[in-house]
């Protein structure tokens, strides 16, 4: 029974480390929205948290109240919030730009590639031969005649 227990821990734990390592290397994307969405919503609710604190600390103090000082120390963590927001943005439009600049380039080569599969050869018999690049076979066509022969050597 003990040795099930443990077992069943240690495989929670491997499975646990793996889903850690998968999270953190990007995969999963789902689950980082859902993060980002609860990071949010626990950030807004802490801040209205602290609004409601500062609120009743000056309702319930008679002394005056730097109530200023906390509004405005709210107000730029909420400013720095976004501007870290906007930054991941950039950041991560930046990122889309770069990949499709490689697609693009990747595609580029494909064409270039597939123009340069084959060579056209002529020679002086009026005979077209046709080179692959890849295997080396080449294929020899008669401009007067339609059929096609097919050889290593012309």
């Amino acid at each position: 029974m003990n040795t099930n227990k443990v077992l069943y821990w240690v495989v929670l734990g491997v499975f646990a480390l793996g889903l850690h390592s998968e999270y953190h290397n990007g995969r999963f994307p789902a689950i980082h929205r859902l993060a980002d969405h609860a990071e949010s919503t626990v950030c807004r609710l802490v801040s209205r948290a602290e609004r409601t604190v500062a609120l009743a600390r000056v309702l319930t103090t008679p002394q005056p109240f730097a109530v200023d000082d906390l509004l405005a120390s709210a107000r730029d963590r909420e400013l720095a919030q976004a501007e870290l927001v906007r930054e991941q943005v950039r950041a991560q439009a930046d990122l889309v730009r770069a990949q499709a600049e490689l697609q693009r380039s990747q595609i580029e080569q494909i064409r270039w590639r597939r123009r340069a599969q084959f060579k056209l050869t002529t020679a002086a018999s009026r005979r077209i031969t046709l080179v692959c690049p890849k295997t080396g076979a080449r294929i020899s066509v008669d401009a007067g005649l339609p059929d096609v022969q097919v050889g290593d050597n012309f």
